[in-house]
């Protein structure tokens, strides 16, 4: 798959810092720890609707299938027998269920509002990249009260292809005017780790 040369910081390895302009950060695991609501949601709809018999799913296939993908794939892979409408609304009912419970619960990562400070007194461009739908995006960002902090939003279902393809990388590299050689991803979902692993 190609992708953007952006810097990867891998096994301790520490990239140029002088010639970083830009940071592209991805939204769940790396701002907040959003997983245990994403799979909580999951795991309750997918019992309801009967997958795997009305057997919960655990965090081992939750991590394997269906975290930091797109809904529309994840739907696609779980229920290939299904139509469309019943994937979309399937999904679209799993986020909501993410959102009645995130608005009050989400929390800044330890040491990010540190992390923030330092790149700002850096002046460097700073990218959110993200899989989550708007609805999600948006609120994650309110709640951790980070709505105006990224210069630039870029969201998967926006792009021709969402991650693990580079579309949404190569789009807020664009909208930050930054080159990939001078950008560091910061992702915590294997999606994320196969479009930044360059």
């Amino acid at each position: 798959m190609a992708a953007p040369n952006v810097q990867s910081v891998q096994n301790g390895d520490v990239p140029d810092l002088n010639a970083i302009k830009g940071v592209l950060f991805d939204i769940d695991g790396t701002l907040t720890c959003s997983d245990p609501l994403h799979f909580k949601a999951f795991q309750d709809i997918l019992v309801e609707v009967g997958f795997q018999n009305g057997q919960p799913i655990d965090e081992t296939f939750f991590r394997q299938h269906i975290s930091g993908r797109h809904n529309p794939e994840i739907a696609a892979d779980l229920f290939p027998d299904w139509p469309e409408e019943k994937r979309t609304a399937f999904y679209e009912e799993k986020e909501q269920r993410f959102r009645d419970m995130a608005g009050s619960k989400l929390q800044r990562m330890p040491g990010l509002t540190e992390f923030l400070a330092w790149l700002e007194g850096r002046s460097l461009r700073k990218a959110a990249v993200t899989n989550a739908p708007k609805d999600n995006t948006l609120l994650m960002l309110s709640a951790l009260h980070l709505d105006t902090y990224f210069e630039a939003v870029v969201l998967g279902e926006e792009c021709a292809r969402a991650k693990p393809h580079p579309d949404p990388y190569q789009q807020a590299l664009q909208l930050l005017g930054v080159q990939p050689h001078e950008a560091i991803v910061i992702e915590d979902s294997p999606a994320g780790e196969l479009v930044s692993d360059f």
